[in-house]
């Protein structure tokens, strides 16, 4: 059995002898929901309400809270609520009882979980990573290995060494991209645990600068992990063949490699550069469910696996937060909250960056100017909240393509200059940023090859 009802009462009656200290021993760590029976459950919950209001607890000042209360009379009645202080065992050892409940609670929830991943496992309808995602151990599981505790002085000495294997080049600021110096710039380094929102209307570039992030990463050595629930691998390969294909002088577009139209030097060169990538840490899945109670899980199982082949998992990118299946809620809000905090736990717990691909309202097509504002962050403000670092992608390009007047229009000469100043521009620019200052820059994208170059590209000779 997992459980321990008379325990529960102990600890219960030894609270409510009015003695607010022996409630300050266990509640920063006890919830009710570590109690087995709900009426305990109920009975704890007033007293942490009761107690954080500043309020003696006592079964007398309890009693009218439960007058109606259905569990009761099986009990005997508000009676039960004295006989609770009756035998006064329980206050020979509240924190002791506390720590038994607490672990019987975490035993319930993993045999909980276990049974429905083993009843999962006949269900052909729910894919592996669903099933497995139900059996993986939570971090609350495990509270002992999760909270790290260091002292004011071995915390700053810490911080000093990292300084010197910083200048030693033994560990990176994070994560750099070196010949994307202008993301470098913007982020200052993607850090462990950092979750960064990448977000724009569609059509600007976001999946080319997520992908030219992630193999510029991969080929620096760091594992990757990009979760695609945008696009399927099909969709994707041609965009990173397209920009590798380019970065190495090849001449076929991303339009022609999807209708296979490659010329035989192109051929020659694709093979050239997949043998050159051969050993690039990045690993693409594209799953056909993916929910916010899944994101912990996935990304430590990828990051085992990269382990048993030999490399770290030092970077996640999930393209993009609208295709995140939401927990049960009431309205997208929540939805949106929820898996906000799923991702924002992911990236602190398994301390790796995590890249967010994110859509903005409809709003920013309303104004005269539409660059993106951190007010355009569709439909939670828990986004703005949560994120590290928030970088939006805008291309003015984009917008006079759709505003292109005929010949004769007086303002036609205007709008042609307008296009050549805006040609091939993506605008990169941080709104939020923990880590440092803000910064803008522009860079060039070269859609055909869905290709983000830095913004000294044609400086450096292309």
């Amino acid at each position: 059995m997992l459980e321990n009802v008379e325990a529960e009462a102990a600890l219960l009656g030894a609270l409510m002898v009015g003695d607010a200290a022996v409630i300050d021993l266990v509640a920063d760590r006890l919830r009710p929901d570590h109690f087995s029976l709900p009426i305990h459950q109920r009975i704890y919950a007033a007293v942490l309400k009761m107690h954080g209001g500043g309020k003696t607890v006592t079964p007398v000042i309890l009693k009218p809270h439960f007058d109606d209360d259905p569990d009761l009379p099986q009990l005997g009645g508000v009676g039960y609520l004295a006989r609770l202080t009756s035998d006064g065992m329980g206050l020979l050892g509240p924190q002791g009882l506390a720590d038994q409940l607490i672990d019987l609670a975490l035993r319930r929830n993993l045999r909980e979980r276990f049974v429905a991943a083993t009843h999962a496992c006949s269900d052909l309808s729910i894919t592996v990573d669903a099933v497995a995602a139900q059996g993986e151990v939570p971090p609350e599981a495990t509270p002992g290995l999760n909270a790290r505790t260091y002292t004011l002085v071995d915390a700053f000495a810490t911080a000093n060494d990292r300084i010197d294997s910083i200048q030693a080049g033994e560990i990176e600021p994070g994560i750099l991209l070196r010949d994307l110096q202008d993301w470098d710039d913007i982020t200052r380094g993607m850090m462990p645990g950092a979750y960064i929102l990448i977000g724009g209307r569609p059509s600007m570039g976001k999946t080319a600068l997520s992908l030219g992030v992630s193999w510029r990463a991969a080929a620096a050595g760091h594992g990757v992990l990009y979760i695609s629930r945008e696009m399927d691998i099909v969709e994707l390969m041609p965009r990173i063949q397209a920009d590798l294909l380019a970065k190495y002088g090849g001449e076929a577009t991303f339009q022609d490699i999807r209708e296979g139209n490659v010329s035989d030097n192109d051929k020659v060169l694709l093979r050239r550069i997949g043998a050159k990538i051969r050993d690039w840490p990045l690993v693409i899945i594209d799953p056909e469910t993916f929910g916010a109670d899944q994101i912990n899980a996935v990304i430590r199982q990828q990051a085992r696996k990269f382990e048993q082949r030999g490399h770290k998992l030092g970077l996640v990118v999930i393209d993009y937060l609208g295709l995140v299946d939401p927990p049960p809620a009431t309205n997208r809000n929540e939805e949106v909250t929820a898996i906000s905090k799923a991702i924002k736990m992911a990236a602190r717990s398994n301390r790796v960056p995590v890249i967010v691909l994110t859509q903005l309202n409809r709003s920013v097509e309303q104004r005269e100017d539409k660059h993106p504002e951190l007010r355009d962050l569709r439909d939670s403000g828990s986004l703005e909240q949560d994120a590290d670092i928030v970088v939006f992608v805008y291309r003015d390009q984009y917008y006079l393509e759709r505003t292109e007047p005929n010949s004769m229009d007086a303002k036609r000469q205007k709008w042609e200059e307008d296009m050549a100043a805006a040609k091939d521009k993506l605008e990169i620019y941080s709104a939020k940023n923990r880590q440092g200052a803000l910064c803008r820059r522009t860079s060039w994208f070269f859609g055909n090859r869905q290709s983000i170059r830095n913004s000294d590209f044609y400086m450096r000779g292309g």
